[in-house]
C-alpha cells in the first residue's frame, strides 16, 4: 500500500475542533501502521484533500506533531514520522495525565506496573556490566548518605531507576520511565531524608538488584510493592489534599 493510498483511509475532520481531528486521524494511522518510522507523509495538497481541512489548520496540526516529537517537518523536503522517539513526546503524555486530574490509585497502579514491567525486563536483558553499575549506585548512595548528603544521595537513587529503564534494551519503556520519573523526582529526596526512610530505600534497591542477579522473576511483585510503600503514602497525603 502506498503513502498516498493509506492516508485515504483516514476520515475528513468532523466533530470537536479541525486542528484536535487532524491530530485524531495521524495519530490513528500511525497507531494502525499506516504511517511507520521514517515514512514521509502525502504532500500539504494530499492531506488538505483527504482530510478536508484548510492548509492553516493543517499546518497548526502539524506544528504540534513536531512539537511533540511525532514529526520531523524538513524544509523543501516534506514531512517526516520521526525515526525515533522523541522525549518531548513521552514526556508531553506523562504530563497531561496528570493535569486531567489522575487520582492517586490510578498513578499508584501506572508506577507500580510500570516499575514491574522495568525490573521484568532488566531480569531478562541485564549483562554483567549493568549488574556491577547498579550496584555501584547503590555503595554510592549509602556513602553519600552517611556523609550527609542527601541531595546527592537522591540523584543517585534517581539515577539508578534511569539505569534501569536502560537495562531493559526497549527505547520506549526507557523514555516512558524517564518522562515519569521526572515527573516524580522531586518526591525521592523526602524519601529518603532519615535514617529510617534510607534503610529502607536501600533495602528495596538491592532487593532489585539481586533479583536480577539471580534472574529471579518470581519476586517482581513483591519486591516492587514493597519499594513503593512510602512513596504510596505519600501520593495519597498529596492528592488528597
Amino acid at each position: 500500500m502506498s503513502t498516498y493510498d493509506s492516508v485515504q483511509m483516514m476520515q475528513p475532520a468532523s466533530n470537536g475542533t479541525v486542528v484536535e481531528n487532524v491530530l485524531h486521524q495521524i495519530r490513528n494511522a500511525i497507531s494502525a501502521g499506516r504511517f511507520r518510522s521514517g515514512d514521509r507523509l502525502p504532500s500539504e495538497f494530499e492531506l488538505m484533500k483527504e482530510l478536508n481541512v484548510s492548509r492553516n489548520s493543517l499546518r497548526e496540526a502539524m506544528k504540534i506533531l513536531s512539537a511533540i516529537g511525532i514529526v520531523e517537518i524538513r524544509r523543501g523536503d516534506g514531512t517526516y514520522i520521526c525515526s525515533e522517539i522523541k522525549p518531548s513526546f513521552i514526556d508531553s503524555v506523562a504530563y497531561s495525565v496528570l493535569l486531567e486530574g489522575s487520582s492517586a490509585e490510578e498513578l499508584i497502579e501506572f508506577r507500580q506496573t510500570l516499575d514491574e514491567d522495568v525490573l521484568h525486563m532488566a531480569i531478562r536483558k541485564s549483562t554483567e556490566e549493568d549488574i556491577q553499575k547498579l550496584q555501584e549506585y547503590i555503595n554510592q548512595m549509602r556513602l553519600k548518605f552517611n556523609n550527609g548528603e542527601i541531595g546527592a544521595a537522591a540523584k543517585l537513587d534517581y539515577r539508578f531507576h534511569q539505569y534501569l529503564a536502560k537495562c531493559t534494551r526497549n527505547r520506549f519503556l526507557e523514555r516512558m520511565v524517564l518522562g515519569v520519573y521526572d515527573l516524580f523526582e522531586r518526591s525521592i529526596e523526602k524519601n529518603i531524608r532519615t535514617e529510617e526512610l534510607f534503610a529502607s530505600a536501600d533495602e528495596h534497591h538491592q532487593e532489585m538488584v539481586d533479583c536480577i542477579i539471580q534472574r529471579d522473576e518470581s519476586r517482581v511483585e513483591e519486591v516492587i510493592a514493597r519499594s513503593l510503600s512510602s512513596w504510596r503514602k505519600d501520593v495519597k497525603h498529596k492528592i488528597s489534599e
